[in-house]
């Protein structure tokens, strides 16, 4: 590990080897899950996928899970959705505290780019309700997207509030737009302008100038034009490029 932060590949790429062949139960597969990492970031895919096999067939209660979720990403880029599949299926059935709802969230975005809707969404309510501070929020987000994209508006909005509630500022700030937009659809004008106000307030440099001009037009269409202008002014004041850009054309419309 420390050749490896030195810089020094071959010398870790070694002593990682070293330690895989002493067969050490524990030692062994953490070993084999950093050369993984360590392959994967310098060129070795295939060298990296057969590491990675090595930690995941261990029993090792932290190497396992987080090697095949890892094995799951990796397979994927390399075109191997079969074998994405199943590894991110044997670390979400490890039940780890971070490996199963990373491999959950990872699984559901596969599933859902080969058609098996259902699959993802098992998947991404798998990772929602983990808790995880970090890939529960993102699930929850996905998770709100595609309810939409099949009509459960419903359910949607609640995966959405469940991802702006997180405070995650990422997953949160998007989730609280595609809030605001899906309440705007239906008519809930009140619950879009809250849900709008919220993902500007994340302070996200890319989603709170979009919301801060989704508000706007929000209120314009209201015929508040004074908070809209207040609106615009905030994504004409950001350093987003488009935003600021159609915000002073929305501000000049107004007058």
């Amino acid at each position: 590990m420390w050749l490896e932060k030195a810089g020094d590949v071959e010398g870790a790429r070694t002593s990682y080897q070293s330690a895989i062949d002493s067969g050490h139960p524990g030692i062994a597969a953490m070993a084999a899950t950093n050369l993984g990492t360590l392959l994967a970031g310098h060129g070795d895919p295939r060298g990296a996928a057969a590491a990675y096999r090595h930690a995941a067939d261990s029993d090792h209660p932290d190497a396992a899970p987080l090697a095949a979720a890892n094995l799951g990403s990796l397979l994927a880029q390399l075109g191997d959705t079969e074998g994405a599949r199943a590894a991110y299926r044997r670390a979400v059935d490890s039940g780890h505290a971070d490996a199963a709802p990373r491999a959950a969230v990872r699984l559901g975005e596969l599933l859902l780019d080969q058609g098996d809707v259902e699959g993802a969404r098992e998947a991404l309510e798998c990772a929602v309700a983990s808790g995880h501070p970090e890939d529960a929020p993102e699930a929850a987000f996905s998770l709100g997207y595609l309810l939409k994209q099949q009509g459960r508006h419903e359910e949607a909005r609640a995966a959405y509030q469940r991802a702006v509630d997180s405070g995650h500022p990422v997953a949160g700030s998007m989730a609280a737009s595609n809030l605001g937009f899906l309440l705007a659809q239906l008519g809930d004008t009140e619950g879009a302008r809250a849900a709008y106000r919220r993902a500007v307030d994340f302070g996200h440099p890319e989603f709170a100038p979009r919301a801060a001009l989704q508000l706007g037009t929000l209120l314009a269409d209201l015929g508040e034009a004074e908070e809209a202008r207040a609106a615009f002014r905030r994504a004409a004041d950001s350093d987003h490029r488009q935003a600021t850009e159609r915000a002073r054309e929305l501000l000049a419309d107004l007058g």
